[in-house]
């Protein structure tokens, strides 16, 4: 099979997982395809996954979502560079105190409704006056990760042609 025929397969499995629509051998089989996928990703992103980690929670999406974040001084509004299950990067005028965990909202594609949670800064990159500022999700519930995870790799698949 051309990786053309595997990757519009997914997509046909993708859609009908998200419609509910699949068997338990087929859900098995979707939530491997999954993986498969969210390696490919991985790799052609030039990042390694260990042997003991998932994919699906490493590969990222370049995607702009609007993000309100929350801190001690005040809410912040800002839109991604990038988001994946793990985290994600917005660009701030100035950087948070790394000590902080703010609250995020997350707004997702459609009339879904937003992934909700806290956040922890893991790295911060000047860029020509502004700030390139990565955060960690912590502790989201299996179901919004789920939910999360599901979106990214609706907006994957949407740049697959």
């Amino acid at each position: 099979m051309s990786p053309n025929q595997w990757v519009e397969q997914f997509r046909r499995l993708h859609h009908r997982a998200r419609q509910g629509q699949l068997s338990e051998s087929e859900q098995r089989n979707y939530q491997a395809a999954r993986e498969y996928f969210a390696r490919a990703l991985t790799a052609a992103q030039g990042l390694s996954v260990p042997a003991t980690r998932s994919a699906r929670r490493m590969f990222r999406v370049a995607q702009g979502l609007q993000v309100d974040l929350t801190f001690a001084a005040g809410a912040v509004r800002a839109v991604t560079l990038d988001v994946s299950v793990g985290g994600f990067s917005v660009m701030m005028h100035k950087p948070p105190p790394e000590s902080e965990e703010p609250g995020f909202s997350l707004r997702l594609p459609g009339n879904q409704e937003p992934v909700v949670g806290r956040a922890k800064q893991v790295s911060t990159q000047r860029k020509l006056g502004t700030h390139r500022v990565s955060f960690s999700i912590l502790g989201l519930s299996e179901k919004e990760e789920q939910r999360l995870e599901s979106t990214l790799f609706d907006l994957a698949l949407e740049r697959i042609k």
